[in-house]
């Protein structure tokens, strides 16, 4: 039996895509074509250039393209059911034409649930050097499994001015990893308080864990429902646990802790992010404060303002609890060096925000300790006929690696990108530029083109 989680291309791809069509009358579909040529001085690319490309361009790419088609059909007002599927081609990865998302997306009132592996929403205009929070990027390619989770905030309230928000997720994160079939279990909470029109502010948590799967040294860890309950819990591991797990509390664990501030004006809005990130419990108590990201947000309505969005983000993972009670002095952030040694990655590529340094030679993350400013303007150039949109993109990153082992000296990298729009009809052509400026590395420069047909 075909399992449809596995990235060979599947043939019902093509039902999914065309034949549907023949089982619902008023069905609309939608899709887009892309293609990058990229070219670097150095054998890889800046880091912008491939870092936050859902997967989609490798450090050594020069040639990418993807083919994505999705259908939608409305059964209410209140409900749909969205399909969709895509194939993607990058030579430095593999030769093979492999799924880039296939999926099922229903809607229902306020619920919403999502089958197979499908890229996550662009936020923040595509400036945030993560998107969605700490620990969950767009620097991987999308996990397969199932996401139940709230399409709209569900209120306490008639005035619908308090309320909440959620989801729970299942994922698979394949056999490319030091323990292959590692399962990820996944949620998230907020509370949303909007006491005016204009104003709104959410709060909440989120929390990972990785568990299951076979170790090549420990063997295959436990999957039972009741393993799958400790997980969820957060509880210690059962009787078939490694000792550590029976000791601390069963799977690999990290989250954040998140707080969201918007307010509206006449024509634009400002954003206030915070996230604190934690991996145990000294962590989720602030021991290791001020880990974590911090940002602001502007954003105009007029998509066609010579400024349309600015963000600045900090992220701080210096303290790691290194000053806390407890016996190992420090979090040694996206590692597990117990059972889940790949760390919070996914496919060798870092799962949350993408200055962490991954080495897949000795299969962990050797650089985790460190400070970033980053900022991001978008905008567009704009005569009498046409609009030209732009997006420049800047960060410092002061590199440390890790309370265990110590860069020397420390590492100064700078990434720059800038993207701008040549042309938008009959077809959306990008130039694209980056940088990567290093105080051990001389320097790295890359241009190339996009282009993009939407049908």
């Amino acid at each position: 039996m075909y399992n449809i989680l596995n990235d060979k291309i599947p043939y019902f791809l093509v039902f999914l895509l065309l034949g549907v069509n023949s089982l619902f009358a008023q069905i609309e579909y939608s899709g887009s074509a892309n293609i990058q040529a990229l070219y670097s001085n150095k054998k890889d690319l800046p880091f912008w250039l491939y870092s936050n490309q859902r997967g989609r361009i490798s450090p050594e790419t020069n040639i990418t393209g993807w083919i994505t088609g999705k259908m939608n059909y409305d059964f209410s007002y209140e409900s749909s059911l969205e399909i969709g599927g895509g194939l993607l081609y990058e030579n430095s990865f593999s030769d093979k034409i492999i799924i880039d998302e296939l999926y099922a997306n229903l809607k229902y009132s306020w619920l919403q649930v999502i089958a197979g592996r499908k890229q996550k929403e662009e936020l923040y205009n595509g400036l945030s050097a993560t998107n969605e929070n700490f620990a969950w990027s767009l620097n991987h390619r999308p996990l397969p499994g199932i996401q139940i989770k709230s399409s709209r905030p569900i209120y306490f309230n008639q005035n619908e001015n308090l309320g909440f928000e959620f989801s729970w997720n299942e994922y698979f994160m394949g056999n490319n990893r030091f323990v292959k079939g590692t399962r990820l279990h996944f949620k998230s909470l907020y509370l949303v308080y909007e006491p005016q029109e204009n104003f709104e502010l959410s709060a909440g948590i989120t929390h990972f864990a990785q568990w299951g799967g076979d170790s090549p040294e420990t063997g295959p860890q436990p999957e039972a429902f009741s393993d799958y309950l400790r997980v969820v819990a957060g509880r210690e591991g059962g009787e078939k646990a490694v000792s550590g797990d029976q000791a601390n509390v069963a799977g690999s664990h990290l989250g954040t802790y998140e707080i969201y501030a918007t307010r509206k004006f006449r024509d634009f809005s400002l954003s206030f992010i915070y996230n604190h990130f934690f991996e145990d419990g000294t962590g989720s108590r602030y021991a290791n404060f001020p880990d974590g990201r911090y940002g602001f947000y502007f954003n105009k309505e007029d998509d066609k303002s010579l400024i349309k969005s600015v963000i600045y983000e900090f992220y701080y993972t210096r303290n790691q609890s290194i000053n806390s009670s407890a016996p190992h002095k420090n979090d040694a952030y996206f590692n597990n060096f117990l059972t889940y040694r790949s760390g919070w990655t996914y496919q060798e590529r870092i799962i949350g925000v993408p200055f962490f340094d991954f080495d897949p030679d000795v299969g962990y993350i050797i650089g985790n300790k460190f400070l970033a400013h980053h900022i991001g303007v978008a905008g567009s150039f704009n005569n009498y006929f046409n609009s030209y949109p732009f997006k420049f993109i800047a960060t410092y990153v002061r590199k440390d690696g890790a309370y265990t082992k110590r860069y020397i000296p420390n590492r100064d990298e700078c990434y720059i990108t800038y993207e701008q729009s040549l042309l938008q009809k009959p077809f959306d052509l990008k130039l694209r530029l980056g940088a990567e400026i290093s105080n051990v590395a001389k320097p790295i420069y890359a241009a190339g083109l996009s282009l993009k047909k939407n049908f």
